[in-house]
């Protein structure tokens, strides 16, 4: 097989021998080229899915090869490159200074940019005026249990474990259209899985729920999960709907998304 180099639009040679790695999502894809020939990159896949594994040999032309892939040094193990991004947290004070909830990167600099926070100190907020904390009250009928100021992104909600974390959405994404707005805003949907559990997950067959009622829908996939991975390390308090006053959903009250989502 002949082995010759070939330079990408990105400025990268591609060359036998190199490793590059390809991230989506949570995991990822390691490929050592063995040869460059007529625009085609024969590879061998030295780390990633299963699915790819089963297979570690291939060959794709160059630009596939190279889309959102980068080339890295060639490590003896490439297992802590797997896992979704951790992004920081924030605790955010009442206008008082009492803790309230813990919510995202994202949703810290929403609240920063409106002007309903101000920054307290590298990862603490504080609500600068009671509108805001007034709507929250009344969406959670002014009870923010345990579960609004735990950090939820640190650990495997199934097994404990603290690295190769995925994001597991319990109603799926492709899913998720079929409960209507604005109940859709009221789900707390995500948990932090490892990689493992969640491919082990993957592998159960997948409910077909056929319910009209949403909230009976969204309960069906939660069943589900906790049935078929019995979860050791959710939360405290979670649940598939955090808002407690669905009736201020209905008035249209709710002016902000529900803080259990975005830890």
């Amino acid at each position: 097989m002949a082995s010759n180099a070939a330079d990408t639009d990105r400025g990268f040679a591609v060359e036998p021998g190199q490793v590059w790695l390809r991230k989506r999502s949570s995991a990822a894809l390691v490929r050592r080229v063995r040869a460059v020939e007529e625009g085609k990159v024969h590879y061998e896949v030295v780390h990633g899915p299963s699915s790819f594994r089963r297979k570690p040999l291939g060959m794709c032309n160059l630009r596939s090869f190279v889309q959102d892939a980068r080339p890295i040094e060639a490590q003896p193990d490439y297992s802590h490159l797997d896992g979704a991004k951790q992004f920081d947290t924030f605790l955010v004070l009442s206008t008082e200074g009492k803790p309230l909830l813990r919510c995202s990167q994202k949703r810290a600099d929403f609240y920063l940019k409106r002007g309903f926070a101000r920054i307290v100190s590298d990862d603490v907020l504080q609500f600068t005026d009671v509108t805001t904390e007034k709507t929250l009250g009344e969406l959670y009928l002014g009870e923010f249990s345990k579960f609004f100021l735990a950090v939820k992104n640190d650990a495997c909600v199934c097994c404990g474990r603290a690295n190769r974390l995925s994001r597991h959405h319990v109603v799926p994404k492709r899913h998720k259209r079929k409960v209507p707005l604005p109940w859709r805003n009221c789900l707390s949907n995500v948990l932090f899985v490892c990689l493992d559990c969640h491919e082990r997950y993957e592998q159960t067959p997948e409910p077909d729920p056929k319910i009209a009622d949403w909230r009976e829908y969204v309960y069906s996939w939660k069943d589900h999960f906790i049935g078929v991975m019995q979860p050791k390390f959710l939360p405290v308090g979670w649940d598939i709907v955090s808002v407690t006053n669905l009736g201020a959903v209905a008035r249209g009250q709710a002016a902000t998304e529900p803080p259990g989502q975005h830890s």
